[in-house]
This record gives C-alpha cells, structure tokens and sequence, in this order.
C-alpha cells in the first residue's frame, strides 16, 4: 500500500514537472529595456519609477510563483503520504492556502506596474 502511494506520488510529480516546463517553452522571452543608470544613480522621472517598480514586480511574481508550485507539490504529498492522519492533513490544507495567497499576491504585483502608471501620468 505505502509503495503504490510513493509511486502515485512521483507519478504526481513528473505530471506536474511536464505540464510546467511545457508551459514554461510555450513562453516568449520579452526582454524589458534596463536603464541601470537611473537605479544607481536615483530615479529622475516618472519612466525611471515605472520600469523600477515594473523589475521589481517580475522579480517578485516570479519568486511567488515558484513557492506557490513548491508549496503545492508538498502539500499534495503530504496529503498523499498522511494516510489519513489529521494533523498531516490539516498541515496539507495550510500548505495549500499559503500556496493560494502566494498566488493571488503574485497576480496583485502584476497590477501594481499598471497602478503606478496610470497615478504618475
């Protein structure tokens, strides 16, 4: 019984990892223009904010997405391996929620570019 679960598990896992790194070919790689200077050197115009916070933002959706994808691979893991047990599950549920409210933070950051923007002009 365990093994059918570790094999179900990592069977969840390739299926997972196959979907995402499909989904991650699929995209196009947009570079966005840099302007290192104006980080170094201070912020100057409301462009310079802009593509500051718009490099900030990336960084951080990236970052979240991936700890979402982390946090649901676990949880889904810990709900496979618990066998039942409450505890494991309600730690799995709380995996899944962090893993939800890292999502929807993400997708905030992504609207906070266009929040800047339509404040500054």
């Amino acid at each position: 019984m365990y093994m059918t679960k570790q094999i179900l598990a990592i069977g969840l896992l390739v299926l997972l990892g196959a979907a995402m790194g499909g989904a991650a070919l699929a995209q196009t790689i947009e570079t966005p223009p840099t302007r290192f200077g104006s980080i170094v050197t201070g912020v100057t115009s409301g462009a310079d904010l802009i593509t500051l916070v718009e490099g900030i933002t990336n960084w951080l959706f990236v970052f979240l997405i991936v700890a979402a994808a982390i946090f649901i691979v676990l949880a889904g893991w810990q709900f496979v391996t618990g066998g039942g047990d409450p505890q494991q599950v309600s730690q799995a549920r709380s995996k899944l929620l962090y893993a939800a409210i890292g999502i929807i933070v993400a997708l905030l950051s992504r609207g906070l570019v266009l929040a800047i923007s339509n404040l500054i002009s």
